[in-house]
């Protein structure tokens, strides 16, 4: 067994927890184990994207020692509005 970073979106915020995963875990291990809806409400463990260090992995990817997961929601807006509308609202 062996701790991992668990990085997320809370309410705005960036958040981490620290997990304990077993050798061999796959990110879809990880998902079931550990009742992420628990903690996240607006999880949908069906339709989600977790990665390692910036890059999207697959459900079926090993976990390994010192990796940081991050979980990944969907974009709502364009980033280019959204600057556009910050910038006229400032």
């Amino acid at each position: 067994m062996f701790d991992v970073l668990f990085y997320f979106v809370d309410s705005g915020e960036i958040k981490s927890k620290i997990f304990s995963v077993s050798k061999n875990c796959t990110i879809k291990d990880f998902v079931l184990k550990n009742n992420l809806s628990a903690i996240l409400p607006n999880f949908n463990c069906k339709s989600y994207k977790i990665g390692v260090f910036g890059k999207i992995k697959n459900s079926d990817y090993v976990i390994k020692k010192n990796d940081r997961l991050e979980l990944y929601n969907p974009i709502t807006i364009d980033p280019k509005i959204r600057r556009k509308n910050i910038a006229i609202n400032s």
